[in-house]
């Protein structure tokens, strides 16, 4: 391919979403990327989208915007419901396909969407940015590089409202349905046990413990309640193939605090990543790494710098953080930093095992 690469994004509306949020800045910012199409359910928000991004064309399907001969990667941003349709017009167009995570509402689908990437010969990518975070990426380097000595134990921590909100907004009453793939396991623990299993080893086994702290939820402006059964807490034992010990707890519907996402205990010293907002999830925010040495000195490490954006501003850390998987995409990375569909399908079955270790009780190992 010569010239930039053209993308396509699916669920791109001026009406908000995180396409809105994250893809569209992060295209618009990236050089070598270039927005060439956008689709959304309604022609109007389409053409409306497309003129005000400076997209080619405007789409009001996935399927004929994969379809669209400027597009040579697709970019689905669509709720996890969506992705299947979506990423299935991709593979039957032989586009490239980047999946925002989760890839599937459970395992079964994405498999198939992997089976799908795969037999049509395209490159597949999944958004868990978090590998992409140069907070994670220098925390990987240090522990790999033997900084803090021999890794004792890792913790681990997501909090925030979210949709655990005990009032939800209309049009996101799905969220509350565990079989539409979006909880506190899927969403806030993934991403993070994602973290941990690339910046410091492999999950081994572990127990747990998913719940649902607030079955009721109401919805903003009517006057009725719906039971939700999506998962808002989380709580993990388990331990790293190195033998390191593992805690986590991640937590819907909670004013969180901001503390450490994951911390890194070893034998001579101890590494932090830490968000810049008390919601701050691992994936998206500004991210900064603490480190304190044997001395007990604490200080925040610098990491690697950033090309800025043409107009010199700093993007937000949503789109900041997808900035950084459209730069690896386009630069062709392809060894682990970008995941793929084979990853997205390890993670969905590693969620299986939790939901196994909740369900049992009983401790179970992760292949």
């Amino acid at each position: 391919m010569t010239g930039d690469l053209g993308v396509g994004i699916v669920g791109a509306s001026i009406s908000g979403g995180w396409a809105l949020e994250s893809h569209i800045p992060a295209v618009l910012a990236t050089p070598g990327v270039a927005l060439r199409a956008v689709s959304t359910t309604r022609r109007a928000t389409a053409d409306a989208s497309a003129e005000r991004f400076g997209a080619r064309r405007a789409h009001t399907s996935a399927t004929a915007l994969a379809a669209d001969t400027d597009v040579d990667l697709v970019t689905v941003a669509v709720k996890v419901t969506e992705h299947f349709e979506s990423v299935t017009a991709a593979a039957a167009a032989r586009k490239d396909v980047y999946c925002e995570w989760p890839l599937g509402v459970n395992t079964q689908q994405a498999k198939i969407l992997r089976d799908h990437a795969v037999l049509a010969g395209v490159r597949h990518i999944i958004g868990l940015q978090a590998r992409q975070q140069p907070a994670v990426r220098l925390l990987r380097e240090l522990v790999d590089g033997g900084r803090i000595g021999r890794v004792l134990a890792v913790h681990v921590l997501s909090a925030g409202m979210g949709h655990g909100a005990p009032v939800l907004a209309r049009g996101k009453e799905w969220v509350a349905d565990e079989r539409n793939g979006l909880s506190a396991l899927t969403v806030r623990a993934a991403h993070t046990l994602d973290a941990v299993q690339f910046a410091v080893g492999r999950l081994a086994g572990l127990s747990a413990k998913v719940g649902v702290a607030t079955p009721k939820v109401a919805i903003e402006g009517e006057n009725r309640w719906i039971t939700k059964t999506a998962a808002d807490q989380v709580a993990i034992e388990g331990v790293l193939a190195g033998g390191a010990t593992l805690s986590g707890l991640f937590v819907l519907g909670v004013h969180a605090t901001g503390m450490p996402l994951m911390t890194v205990y070893g034998s001579e010293g101890t590494l932090e990543i830490m968000p810049d907002s008390p919601d701050g999830q691992i994936q998206m925010a500004r991210l900064s790494l603490v480190e304190t040495c044997s001395s007990g000195e604490r200080s925040v490490l610098p990491a690697p710098e950033e090309p800025p954006c043409a107009d010199g501003e700093p993007l937000a850390g949503p789109a900041a953080s997808v900035r950084r998987m459209y730069r690896a995409i386009a630069a062709g990375t392809a060894d682990g930093d970008v995941p793929d569909f084979d990853d997205a399908v390890r993670l969905h079955e590693l969620l299986d095992v939790i939901r196994r270790a909740a369900a049992s009780g009983c401790w179970q190992g992760v292949a």
